[in-house]
């Protein structure tokens, strides 16, 4: 009964694991607010009910198995290396999948920035399970454990470190865009619904203020759902910016919007301005500014 437990405990933790970077491109790819935002609650409730369920039970049925059939909870290194490593490549299995879950508790609370860093630990523990199935299977003798798994071992770091530098130049190339180029940037996300890559460009804290909303809209989850309501009234909308001033950090966008409403109207010619100020090139405050007058009719979003 305890190995059937063990068993079913793996299949169920490592099946939902492996299908955790599935969800992470599909919500890179998504092009609806709706759909981003669904995503994510998705690989939270997975990863909180299956993965994290799934492993403690996994790793506890393992280490009393080790037990059993060794007389200790760590497997005795001089006679099964292969165990031991394993048991070393799921400590931090472990440990890394408590730190997953700690960021997808407070990115659903407001800190985007550390739940994107979910995927980099994810892709990893995909790899490092991949690794202790193929020791369980084919159990290396003594001293080839190490010299069996080097190759997979160096592939895993290798594209952790390609990861880092990709992440490196992607922020240093945000940070050094011009203000024509980041309205150019902003205003093509926008535009094209790319609102998972959109809100990257926002601080956790962002200040958004919007004519278009009954109150200031304070810290990106609020920002998301203001987007997500405002989207919901307009069955196209596209934004062009019209002439853009002052310095990268601290840019002032004229626009003008056109679109049709869920309820037929259209809206032609709408005019306005959006300052928005940057640090390290990502935007900590906006202002736009228009005359609702100009609008059709809509409804002001409450958050």
């Amino acid at each position: 009964m305890l190995i059937f437990i063990h068993v079913l405990s793996a299949c169920l933790w490592l099946g939902t694991a492996t299908t955790l970077p599935f969800w992470g491109k599909k919500m890179n790819e998504a092009d609806h607010l709706h759909t981003v935002l669904g995503i994510v609650e998705t690989v939270f409730k997975l990863k909180v009910v299956l993965i994290m369920g799934g492993l403690m039970s996994t790793l506890i049925t393992g280490f009393m198995l080790v037990n059993q059939y060794y007389g200790s909870f760590i497997a005795p290194r001089d006679t099964v290396e292969w165990l031991f490593v394993g048991q070393l490549f799921s400590l931090y299995i472990f440990c890394s999948s408590w730190l997953i879950f700690y960021f997808l508790v407070v990115g659903r609370k407001g800190k985007r920035s550390l739940m994107r860093i979910v995927p980099t630990f994810g892709y990893t523990n995909v790899g490092l399970i991949a690794i202790v199935v193929y020791l369980m299977v084919v159990k290396p003798a003594v001293g080839t454990v190490w010299g069996s798994i080097s190759i997979a071992l160096g592939i895993i770091i290798f594209l952790n470190i390609v990861n880092v530098v990709v992440k490196f130049n992607k922020k240093s190339r945000l940070k050094s865009m011009s203000s024509d180029e980041f309205a150019a940037h902003y205003f093509g996300l926008l535009n094209d619904e790319n609102m998972a890559q959109l809100f990257k460009l926002f601080d956790d804290n962002a200040e958004f203020y919007d004519p278009f909303a009954t109150q200031p809209v304070i810290g990106i989850l609020a920002v998301e759902q203001f987007f997500q309501k405002l989207g919901d009234q307009y069955d196209t909308i596209k934004i062009k910016p019209i002439k853009v001033e002052g310095p990268a950090d601290d840019i002032m966008i004229h626009w003008e919007a056109n679109g049709v409403t869920q309820n037929g109207s259209q809206m032609t010619g709408l005019k306005g301005t959006n300052n928005m100020k940057r640090k390290n090139g990502i935007i900590y405050r906006v202002d736009i500014n228009f005359d609702l007058a100009d609008l059709p009719p809509i409804q002001r979003v409450t958050l």
